[in-house]
């Protein structure tokens, strides 16, 4: 790994491309989107998506992009609607995407076209955690955790490249039955009847949101973790601008470098 894979945009570009073009992506805990009509919106990877919960109890995952002219739909980042209504140009959609009405000026030629409804995206659900893909990649990996009732997720913004968050995740463990690291983004860690789920999510090359899902406990509890893994890393960030790389070559991290310099070298020569 090099400096500027920390800290330009593309490097970025190209983890886009591969990383998070082609794998399932976990975009929220399941219970944030509890109720008809839920939704929580992200950039992940550059990709911005949202998921909603539709009038029937369906999850879904769509891209929040108008089918007008590319805007967003979805402009905050969590709520409760019953329908989406783009705020550029009044174009609407109901939970599941489909085109409804736009105001006459640019209603659309035919509006019953089914290219007119929001880009609906494969989405699975597995212990407890939404995943959602841009490609048609193999069935997702199970979750081995039994994980008991969920307590809330913390969300905290952090001021670095997400692969200095992922490399500080892994950094003290080796895989075990109490520690799983899912590629790229996800991690599951057990004690006893706890099992915290610590969620990447790559906003930009230099600004990365951490999801801390907690099962079997309250989150406010893991409020003080979430600081000091966000102070971590946004030290680690300056080491890495600096030249700094990983000191701690443990087997997980070993493993996600590997990964990295697979899909890198694979750009490469497309190129």
């Amino acid at each position: 790994m090099k400096t500027e894979d920390y800290t330009g945009g593309d490097a970025f570009q190209i983890e886009k491309r591969t990383v998070f073009s082609g794998d399932w992506l976990p975009l929220c805990a399941e219970a944030q989107i509890g109720r008809p009509g839920d939704f929580l919106a992200a950039s992940v990877g550059g990709w911005s998506v949202f998921g909603v919960r539709d009038g029937e109890g369906v999850v879904r995952v769509l891209r929040n992009a108008c089918r007008h002219q590319n805007m967003q739909v979805v402009g905050t980042p969590s709520g409760n609607c019953q329908s989406f209504r783009c705020r550029f140009h009044g174009w609407t959609y109901d939970l599941q995407g489909r085109f409804l009405s736009a105001p006459a000026p640019v209603a659309p030629k035919d509006p019953q076209s089914a290219d007119l409804h929001l880009a609906s995206l494969a989405t699975t659900t597995v212990a407890g955690i939404v995943f959602f893909s841009l490609s048609s990649p193999p069935a997702i990996a199970g979750i081995d955790a039994d994980l008991p009732a969920y307590g809330g997720t913390s969300v905290t913004d952090i001021a670095c490249n997400w692969k200095v968050c992922v490399e500080h995740l892994l950094a003290e463990h080796e895989p075990s039955p109490d520690f799983l690291w899912r590629w790229p983004l996800l991690s599951v860690r057990q004690a006893g009847s706890l099992v915290i789920v610590e969620q990447v999510v790559p906003h930009t090359f230099l600004r990365t949101r951490l999801f801390t899902h907690v099962f079997g406990g309250a989150v406010d509890e893991h409020a003080q973790a979430a600081g000091l893994i966000k102070q971590a890393c946004e030290q680690l960030q300056a080491d890495r601008a600096s030249g700094v790389m990983c000191a701690k070559d443990s087997t997980l991290v070993a493993d996600f470098h590997r990964r990295l310099a697979s899909v890198y070298a694979q750009e490469a020569a497309a190129t």
